[in-house]
């Protein structure tokens, strides 16, 4: 009885000691196994987080490379549409330029041609003098209302045909009865003296726009004058005198104009 109660305890023994053999072995074979799935489930964890990284790290160097072309192309619009402005600018300041340029050309080809103009006339006037006139006995008379009177003339045949003057003076004669008389019609004033009876003019003034029979005037030039009657005149101060017999005509000149005429 007593052997048979050994071996069971044995055998129970040996059960047990396998089992708990069995047990540990599984133990020790399964924590490998759990320290390997928990790494697999940490890099199953991590890896998330590195992909949203990643997408991330994409997402934004798409988005600068967007950004960059798009920057890129609107400067590249931005210059095409200031060259553009440029170029019109330049179109539009082509055609006044060259109409300014033009308008300068053309002063001076007209400066050219006047001042080749004057240079020619001037050679001429040199190479041929100013022909001159001379003096008649018609020169002294005066144009007054589209009628000559003449110096030393009688003035009672001309003043019913001119009519009233505008002015009419009387200084009793000393020389003969009768009244010495000074008429004025417009810029001509007429002298006149008795002598026998006669009205005689012995002095005209010019100081209007009445003219010589020659046409010289108040405002003639010393060239029309000599054109008119010659050089052959005697300059007292500032006045020319063309003399004839007993008749003079003295020309008062203002520099190189006529600015007073008197007969006498």
């Amino acid at each position: 009885m007593k052997k048979i109660n050994k071996g069971k305890t044995w055998m129970i023994s040996a059960v047990l000691m396998g089992s708990i053999a069995f047990m540990q072995g599984c133990g020790a074979a399964d924590k490998p196994t759990e320290d390997s799935a928990e790494g697999i489930v940490i890099q199953e964890e991590s890896s998330p987080a590195e992909t949203q990284s990643l997408q991330a790290q994409t997402e934004g160097e798409t988005e600068t490379g967007t950004q960059t072309t798009v920057e890129t192309e609107i400067q590249t619009e931005t210059q095409t549409k200031t060259q553009t402005a440029v170029e019109a600018e330049t179109e539009l300041q082509t055609p006044q330029a060259e109409s300014e340029k033009e308008s300068e050309m053309e002063k001076e080809s007209k400066t050219n041609v006047q001042a080749e103009l004057e240079s020619k006339e001037s050679e001429v006037q040199e190479a041929s003098p100013i022909t001159e006139g001379s003096v008649s006995e018609s020169d002294f008379a005066v144009n007054v209302k589209g009628l000559s009177v003449p110096l030393k003339g009688d003035m009672g045949a001309y003043a019913p045909l001119l009519g009233e003057p505008d002015e009419l003076g009387l200084a009793k004669s000393c020389v003969e009865a009768g009244d010495d008389k000074v008429y004025t019609y417009g810029g001509v004033v007429i002298y006149t003296y008795i002598t026998n009876g006669v009205d005689v003019i012995t002095l005209i003034e010019i100081t209007g726009s009445e003219a010589l029979p020659s046409g010289i005037h108040i405002g003639s030039t010393k060239a029309d004058v000599i054109a008119a009657y010659g050089s052959a005149y005697t300059e007292e101060g500032t006045e020319l005198l063309y003399e004839m017999g007993d008749k003079t005509i003295g020309l008062q000149m203002d520099g190189d104009r006529v600015s007073f005429i008197e007969l006498f």
